[in-house]
């Protein structure tokens, strides 16, 4: 979900990460995702314009009525806060008891016995979800994955540079793993798969119109979108396997970590390849956003359909 940037967000922002994130130390881990769940139905409750913007567009794009539609719009506030807060409990969430009685993966195997036959593993998500969650989940199963991400200050406002994002970076380094920026050298993300290591990265674009590397308009949710290639260009130069993954939050205080069936390339050819298996990947996000749409980010950027 994009904000926009004024003096009412700013003081918000002074109020989120000052006084009232010192009180998530105090609240019991369920308590901090409760209050993220609440903080949704909040602003939900208020952003009324922005509200009936997104009732009006799930309901167009995935053909749900505007009932469903608010439903799923009310979810998709609540986990605006879930995705973005929920690095507070980082301190916390490093404990290995912590985190595993709030996030469960559901078929680890596949994971494993790609790894005991090492064989690098190229994790592709959408912005689905909590995201970060997946890496900091596989940090302390011990696979010692990286993360490429790209952490921007892009648009931001005085304040939500020098606050949120800059405090945000500080909470990121207490992750378990590193991550990389997309924009720069992808050396040792190329080196960790290639040695039969775990890498994340993201498959659905940067958002907001920032296209990093090679990317391709594809028909995504009946809208054209740029999609980038390099994640399966990556997995096909390193001989990594390909692995859609999505993270959904079966209740406020519970995540579920899904691996699909791993991508494969069909051509034997890298151009041909990278465009089919991105095909495929866009392919299952569509159906995961179909059936869980509160937990894709970007619905602020879909054209409506009429």
């Amino acid at each position: 979900m994009r904000v926009k940037e004024n003096y009412i967000r700013d003081f918000l922002r002074l109020i989120v990460w000052f006084p009232f994130r010192w009180f998530f130390f105090l609240l019991p881990l369920n308590g901090s995702f409760l209050s993220f769940k609440l903080m949704g139905n909040l602003h939900y409750l208020f952003a009324r314009t922005n509200r009936q913007r997104l009732i009006d567009r799930v309901s167009r794009n995935i053909g749900v009525s505007r009932g469903q539609a608010s439903g799923f719009v009310k979810k998709y506030f609540q986990l605006h806060y879930l995705d973005r807060l929920h690095i507070f409990l980082y301190p916390r969430l490093v404990l290995r008891n912590n985190l595993f009685d709030i996030v469960h993966i559901e078929n680890i195997e596949m994971l494993t016995s790609l790894i005991n036959h090492q064989q690098g593993v190229l994790i592709v998500q959408p912005h689905f979800g909590p995201v970060q969650m997946t890496l900091l989940t596989l940090s302390l199963y011990g696979f010692n994955p990286i993360q490429i991400g790209f952490p921007s200050d892009r648009g931001l406002s005085k304040i939500g540079r020098k606050i949120a994002f800059k405090y945000r970076l500080q909470y990121e380094k207490k992750l378990p793993a590193p991550i990389i920026s997309a924009d720069g050298y992808l050396g040792k993300a190329y080196k960790h798969l290639l040695h039969g290591g775990i890498v994340l990265t993201t498959g659905d674009g940067a958002g907001g119109k920032v296209y990093l590397g090679e990317h391709k308009k594809y028909n995504f949710l009946e809208n054209e979108r740029n999609i980038p290639l390099g994640p399966a260009s990556m997995a096909i130069k390193t001989g990594a396997t390909f692995l859609p993954t999505f993270i959904i939050p079966e209740k406020y205080n519970h995540l579920k970590i899904i691996f699909e069936t791993p991508i494969r390339p069909k051509y034997n050819d890298l151009e041909l390849d990278k465009v089919y298996m991105m095909e495929k990947f866009i392919s299952i996000a569509e159906k995961y956003i179909e059936k869980y749409p509160y937990c894709w980010h970007f619905w602020d950027e879909v054209q409506d359909n009429k």
